[in-house]
């Protein structure tokens, strides 16, 4: 069984990316571990003079998250039957810390194969942190991200089409194969993009070879001529009217530039297309 770490916060947003983690998990067999996780403020025995006073205050930010964690798992569950998934695992965790070194540490510790997070492009400061904190997790972690912004709204018999943006490189085969199970099992079309910046002498080879190793899997390529990426993948989404896009990051290369400093973020902020960013060494 596979295992997908959902972080909430119970907010709007988290809750309609909630519905996507329990069709991912339908999906690929898996388990949803629900991450809820609050940070303490720093409070100084000097300021308050009464140093036991710390520690009840502590205590008491405490008990509040926890009531509202508490109060909301019912809530989770009823998400859940409403969209027909009680037979999705759910798992619940309730931790005090930073966002990112919890995660990790669940990851290694669960063995987590992905991760669901929702993401708000708004301009107000809170959900600007929301979506900082998604595109934090998306550099920092290796495994898998399905980051879904709040306007996508997840309804099983729409999501149609999953597209993937590729580098014709053997390693992206590992993320093709990967998303072409899960795109099998939602019953949704696949369609691969390739940008070409200049002509090459060997792309048509290469790509026949693709598309001969692919097609059985139901997989389709669209090639175009255009320097510049970002335009091509926005013009590739609208066109094929694309319900997920997938995107792998590397390192070290004009791709993990692109991605990191632009592409990612414009897409993790999109009105209404979820992201699935995938890790180049880390796919299995």
């Amino acid at each position: 069984m596979s295992k997908i770490l959902f972080p909430t916060d119970f907010s709007e947003t988290a809750s309609n990316a909630f519905v996507y983690a329990l069709n991912l998990a339908q999906a690929t067999d898996a388990e949803v571990f629900v991450l809820n996780c609050y940070e303490m403020p720093v409070l100084s025995t000097t300021s308050t003079g009464q140093p036991e006073m710390v520690q009840e205050v502590y205590n008491s930010i405490e008990m509040n998250h926890f009531d509202r964690f508490k109060k909301e798992v019912p809530t989770m569950r009823r998400i859940a039957e409403e969209n027909g998934m009680s037979n999705v695992k759910l798992t619940f965790i309730f931790e005090e810390g930073l966002l990112l070194g919890i995660i990790k540490k669940i990851i290694n510790d669960e063995e987590i194969d992905f991760i669901v997070m929702g993401t708000d492009g708004a301009n107000s400061l809170e959900k600007r942190i929301l979506g900082s904190n998604t595109v934090n997790i998306m550099n920092n972690i290796s495994i898998p991200i399905l980051s879904v912004p709040n306007e996508a709204k997840f309804y099983r018999s729409e999501i149609k089409t999953i597209g993937f943006a590729t580098m014709l490189k053997e390693s992206d085969k590992k993320g093709i194969y990967t998303i072409a199970k899960i795109a099998d099992k939602l019953g949704a079309k696949f369609k691969c993009l390739h940008v070409l910046r200049d002509e090459k002498s060997d792309y048509e080879e290469t790509l026949n070879r693709w598309v001969s190793e692919f097609t059985p899997l139901g997989v389709t390529f669209h090639t175009v001529l255009n320097r510049d990426l970002e335009q091509s993948v926005f013009f590739f989404i609208d066109e094929y009217n694309v319900d997920v896009m997938c995107i792998i990051k590397r390192q070290l290369n004009f791709f993990e530039k692109i991605f990191s400093s632009s592409l990612s973020k414009k897409l993790a902020y999109h009105s209404y297309v979820p992201v699935f960013v995938l890790r180049e060494d880390s796919i299995n």
